[in-house]
């Protein structure tokens, strides 16, 4: 039974190891730069339609301008006051 345990210690052990390597690895990576060209002032206000939570949006990036996500789920474009 030694020898077993002693192997299934050596393979849980290197599953371990990998699985934090791959952490270490991805947390090294900086973000990706954005191009100041690509983003612009904007006065846009969303409303989480589950939780009523209101954010404004006052920068957005004209490659991506789609809402922000709030409670996993998109959220609406707020009328103006």
């Amino acid at each position: 039974m030694t020898v077993w345990n002693v192997l299934i210690a050596l393979v849980i052990g290197a599953a371990i190891w990998t699985l934090l390597m791959a952490v270490l690895r991805a947390l090294v990576n900086p973000p990706p730069e954005v191009d100041p060209g690509d983003v612009v002032e904007t006065r846009r206000r969303f409303r989480c339609s589950l939780c009523g939570t209101q954010v404004t949006m006052t920068v957005t990036n004209l490659a991506e301008p789609k809402a922000p996500r709030h409670c996993r789920e998109e959220m609406d474009e707020a009328p103006a006051e």
